[in-house]
């Protein structure tokens, strides 16, 4: 009797020790399922946040869904390699790996000392616990150089400063749901230390001394034939004869301005058949006079031609017809002094009257304000409106820097789309 009472304690005991452990192991079980469910919930919410992120930036949102792609555009972003990514996550995972089994290992010396194996088990416990934990350190360390490396640039691109590379480096959804869902406006990344925009100031001198540099050029030849004082000194001569009855010292005064009219017969001589009907306007009064009026035409004769040379002055010679060959092979020509390039290009504050080029670009590299190109006197230029992928200009492998004009004949990239610009012959 006594047997079968201990026997019922013993499955009693038993019992209870399974229903224990069933009750432990359902807990482990709704424990790792809410934590699932969390995970998902936060990249879910991290994913939205970079897709406005990306819109604003002009990458498809689409990257934000994808793992390591999204943390590789926002390496592209800031302007450093995209593979970082890789080595962000890989580093994670092998890190993770290597912990685990070196962990596994203390724990198994620990067991083998505990039963007598040899070895001192407190020891190989406190290593299971510390190893991994030094190993998750310095992994951690790392990503969070690596990660405020990226957010500075990044940030600088949207205009915020110091306390958003914190909190990208260390709350990246928090981050990325300010930097998406707010204010911020996507200004480009500045090369070489240079401001988004000090290209304003440069830009407009050029511009200001081309304009009268123009209309100078342009006003003594219109001017030059009307105020040119020799002909009318000899217009008295020519109307003398109908009112003076002594057309006999006319002569006289022709012969003393001869030295002075030498360079005006330098210009054209022979053009008398001009004056010609002027003669007989004067003939009524005094028939014998148009033989002393001959000489005079000489004088006024150069009238007409200042139009001529005008007209030549005006033509392509200061302002050659120049065009701009597209990838996509049409030529566009440049109708104006300036001319914006980009995707969609917007002309900027200091050239509101440039010229908008839209470049159809199938790889996505040309922004949608890229570059803007300026006539001068000395030639062309190119400036680089604080793209993402820059300008580069010849065959060289090197970027312009942003918001200084270079010099342009020729090729000329927009990220990767090949563009050359004829200036026209002159």
């Amino acid at each position: 009797m006594q047997i079968v009472t201990t026997e019922n304690a013993l499955l009693t005991s038993t019992g209870d020790a399974a229903g224990a452990m069933a009750g432990v192991a359902a807990l482990s079980l709704i424990t790792v399922f809410v934590q699932l469910i969390l995970l998902a919930a936060v990249y879910v919410w991290t994913a939205m946040a970079l897709a406005a992120v990306f819109r604003k930036t002009d990458r498809p949102a689409g990257r934000a869904w994808v793992p390591v792609l999204n943390l590789w555009t926002l390496f592209e972003l800031a302007g450093m390699k995209g593979w970082w990514a890789a080595v962000l996550v890989g580093g994670g995972i092998l890190t993770t790996i290597v912990a685990s089994v070196t962990g596994a290992l203390f724990v198994q010396s620990a067991q083998n000392a505990a039963f007598g194996g040899g070895g001192d088990a407190s020891a190989a416990l406190l290593a299971a616990t510390i190893v991994p934990l030094l190993l998750f350190l310095a992994f951690a360390a790392g990503a969070i150089i690596l990660t405020a490396r990226m957010m500075g640039p990044l940030n600088r691109g949207f205009g915020r400063g110091g306390g958003f590379i914190v909190l990208g480096t260390l709350l990246l959804p928090v981050w990325a749901s300010i930097i998406g869902w707010g204010s911020a406006r996507w200004q480009g990344v500045p090369r070489g230390g240079l401001p988004p925009t000090p290209f304003a100031v440069e830009a407009v001198a050029p511009e200001s001394s081309t304009i009268p540099a123009d209309t100078t050029s342009f006003a003594p030849p219109s001017s030059a034939p009307f105020a040119a004082p020799a002909p009318f000194p000899n217009v008295a001569p020519f109307s003398s004869p109908a009112a003076a009855p002594t057309p006999a010292p006319a002569p006289a005064p022709f012969p003393a301005p001869a030295p002075a009219a030498s360079p005006v017969a330098a210009w054209s001589p022979p053009p008398v058949a001009p004056v010609a009907p002027v003669a007989p306007a004067a003939a009524p009064a005094a028939p014998a006079a148009p033989p002393a009026v001959a000489p005079a035409p000489a004088a006024s004769a150069p009238a007409p031609e200042p139009e001529v040379d005008e007209h030549t002055m005006l033509a392509a010679h200061r302002r050659p017809s120049a065009s701009l060959h597209l990838p996509t092979g049409q030529t566009v020509a440049l109708s104006a002094d300036a001319a914006v390039l980009g995707r969609n290009p917007v002309p900027p504050s200091d050239a509101p009257d440039a010229q908008p080029i839209a470049i159809d670009d199938a790889t996505r590299t040309v922004s949608k304000t890229h570059a803007l190109l300026r006539r001068t006197d000395e030639g062309w230029t190119i400036t680089d409106l604080s793209s993402t992928n820059g300008v580069i200009v010849g065959d060289g492998d090197d970027e312009i820097a942003v918001g200084t004009p270079a010099p342009l004949t020729g090729r000329f990239l927009l990220g990767d789309a090949e563009l050359t610009l004829d200036p026209g012959a002159r």
